[in-house]
């Protein structure tokens, strides 16, 4: 059998995304640069204090106080976009609790600030004094203004990092797309498909000219179809286009098997104008006739519906075959089903499941269960 899974990214996706993010978290380059700026304000406060006339190395001192407790506080405001992302709606909520997490975040680095003068007051002996109300006043603002700049810096870089994952995503769901349109009309073309229907057609020229002109039209639709979806290079249809496809498929396939094969298809109406992908159902189909009907001698039944409910999409094809063990499904070379799981984590972003059932007294199923809203695009 073919690979039927959780739609999950592929190891070798999650094995390079991993590295990635765990590179962009750990890369000590961030935190060099960030060290690296508030030394440089540390020198600038340490210069302005040695330039009012206090000694350097009580200058020094008076700007690490100064410097240290925004630096350190900086880095949970930098954490506020992971914290709260920045939403397409509600965004004055998010403002207010910025604000106020900024002040509280700016109220604190004003307290360690006074610890760390009242440190070198009393065990260092600093010739220095307390700061006064206005001074701690005038802390606080620099302090809120400073950590608004690191809490911006903060979103900026979050955003630039999903709209990066974004890119990547749509990069590789184009590229899994391409895949299976490839695979598709490989399939379609292959000497062994394209001789064993003309081969069914000849018998049926003399005997039913009628039915061999309409599965020369059947096979015309499906070479159309995955041309058409090529060319406009879509990632959604209607699901009564895939539908039509499907029939057109099985249609074929019935010339070829002829009473080997039995067919149940049921969809809901509104099922058929959900958006999927091309090619989501036809896999499915051509899974259960290679491995479910065509081997036997009896052939056998193969079930197909569709079903609209709680905001979810359910595909499903059965076959009443031998079925297979997971060890089976999962050591298959066939590609079909993997790669559709593959495009369903990439399209739906994880939301898509795909699951296979093997009950006890033989046959297999594959289950889709999709959001109904066509991964939030229309075709």
């Amino acid at each position: 059998m073919a690979l039927a899974a959780t739609a999950a990214p592929p190891r070798e996706s999650r094995a390079m995304t991993r590295p990635r993010a765990a590179e962009r978290r750990g890369s000590p380059a961030p935190m060099a640069a960030y060290a690296a700026a508030w030394v440089v304000l540390w020198a600038v406060y340490t210069a302005l204090f040695a330039a009012s006339g206090v000694p350097v190395g009580m200058a020094a001192r008076a700007a690490a106080a100064a410097a240290i407790p925004p630096a350190l506080v900086g880095l949970a405001a930098l954490s506020l976009a992971k914290r709260w992302p920045w939403p397409p709606a509600g965004r004055w909520r998010l403002a207010a609790r910025l604000v106020a997490a900024i002040a509280a975040l700016a109220v604190a680095s004003v307290v360690l600030w006074l610890l760390l003068v009242e440190i070198d007051l009393r065990v260092l002996h600093s010739a220095g004094r307390r700061p006064t109300a206005p001074i701690v006043a005038w802390q606080c603002v620099i302090n809120f203004l400073l950590l608004s700049s690191l809490a911006g810096v903060g979103y900026a870089r979050h955003e630039a990092e999903a709209l990066r994952d974004a890119r990547g995503a749509a990069a590789r769901a184009e590229a899994l797309r391409a895949r299976a349109e490839l695979q598709l009309l490989r399939s379609q073309v292959q000497p062994h498909f394209i001789l064993n229907v003309l081969h069914a057609l000849l018998g049926l020229v003399r005997r039913d000219p009628a039915r061999a002109e309409a599965a020369l039209e059947r096979l015309g639709e499906l070479l159309r179809f995955g041309s058409e979806v090529h060319q406009a290079g879509r990632d959604w249809v209607p699901l009564s286009r895939e539908w039509d496809f499907v029939t057109s498929y099985l249609e074929l396939e019935r010339v070829r098997l002829g009473s080997r094969l039995a067919v149940s298809a049921d969809a809901d109406d509104g099922a058929l104008d959900v958006a999927v992908p091309p090619f989501a159902l036809q896999p499915l189909v051509e899974n259960a006739i290679v491995h479910g009907v065509a081997p036997r001698a009896g052939g056998g039944r193969i079930e197909v519906s569709a079903r609209r409910e709680d905001g979810r999409l359910r595909l499903s094809v059965r076959d009443d075959g031998p079925g297979a063990s997971e060890e089976q499904v999962t050591a298959s070379p066939r590609t079909g089903l993997r790669l559709l799981r593959e495009r369903l984590a990439a399209l739906y972003a994880g939301r898509a499941r795909m699951r296979f059932e093997t009950p006890p007294g033989g046959g297999f199923g594959v289950v889709l269960d999709l959001p109904d809203d066509g991964g939030a695009e229309r075709p």
